[in-house]
């Protein structure tokens, strides 16, 4: 989803607004009332998600610019073929050649996972130094039984398809790239050596993510606007630096404690409300600014 709001609004208000469903709430640096938010909503909460949003519309908080589902997604390994492990550092901005795509074959063969492996994906996600016989003794279940299901089920079903790590986490700046769909400029998009996944959406529309350390940000930003006019495709770029924390990006888990032992989705209507009306009291309070409070919630980095 894309969103104008008011730059006063914390990313933490997002993620509680919307009762801990975003994966990700990413703010433009440049522009700072420009949000993308990524919902991961089960299908009965849909009306209700829908009603939040028209709510925040309605009050001013909130300006919708589009909906945008995710029907595939694309994988990248990093390339490490012009990286500098002494002086830890990219020697070239980009690569001579195109990459090609990590495709994963389907394991899933209908499976459907239960409470102990979103249990198990959820808390990896919130802390991944997490060892199962942790996480066994967190949900209350035999370290065996847990295991079995992370053998049998996260990797034997595929339900993980990809592990991710972050090198000079302090000298990055994740970027968004989304553009309208071609596969020429998708194909030159791949020579940047941090580009890690690239989801097709709705509306033939595509949206890349991209980690640029300082030595190549520059020259990755210019390749980029290079691209645009060259393919003539219409490409926005919005930058999400990883400091100060919580204010351009929020990341967390995938919403595993609304999912019940019986095998239920939850969502807290009441605490809905409670955080919109607790956001609207701030934006008018006189003299109102941003405090990016670091949340109690684990999960959230």
């Amino acid at each position: 989803m894309l969103v104008n709001a008011d730059p006063r609004i914390e990313l933490v208000d997002i993620y509680e607004i919307f009762d801990g469903y975003p994966v990700f709430v990413e703010r433009d640096q440049t522009r700072n009332e420009k949000l993308i938010i990524g919902l991961t909503i089960p299908p009965k909460f849909e009306n209700d998600i829908v009603n939040i949003i028209n709510e925040l519309e309605q009050r001013g908080v909130f300006d919708i610019i589009d909906f945008l589902n995710i029907e595939d997604s694309i994988q990248f390994t990093y390339d490490f073929s012009t990286y500098d492990f002494k002086l830890r550092r990219y020697k070239e901005q980009f690569l001579v050649e195109p990459r090609e795509p990590v495709y994963f074959p389907d394991l899933s063969d209908g499976f459907e996972p239960d409470w102990i492996d979103l249990q198990i994906i959820g808390k990896k996600q919130e802390r991944n130094f997490l060892s199962l016989k942790d996480i066994a003794k967190m949900i209350g279940e035999n370290y065996r039984t847990v295991l079995r299901h992370y053998q049998e089920h996260i990797i034997g079903k595929g339900l993980i398809s990809v592990f991710g790590i972050r090198l000079n986490g302090e000298n990055q700046t994740r970027i968004s790239i989304i553009f309208d769909e071609n596969e020429d400029f998708l194909r030159e998009l791949t020579r940047i050596p941090t580009l890690t996944h690239v989801h097709r959406l709705s509306k033939n529309k595509y949206y890349g993510i991209a980690f640029l350390e300082d030595s190549i940000a520059s020259g990755i930003l210019e390749y980029i606007s290079q691209l645009k006019y060259k393919y003539h495709v219409d490409a926005d770029v919005m930058i999400h630096p990883f400091e100060p924390r919580l204010k351009y990006l929020l990341a967390a888990s995938i919403p595993y404690e609304h999912f019940t032992v019986d095998g239920r989705w939850t969502m807290d209507k009441q605490r809905i409300r409670d955080s919109i009306e607790r956001v609207v009291r701030k934006l008018k309070a006189p003299g109102s600014t941003q405090s990016y409070h670091i949340p109690r919630l684990g999960k959230i980095e």
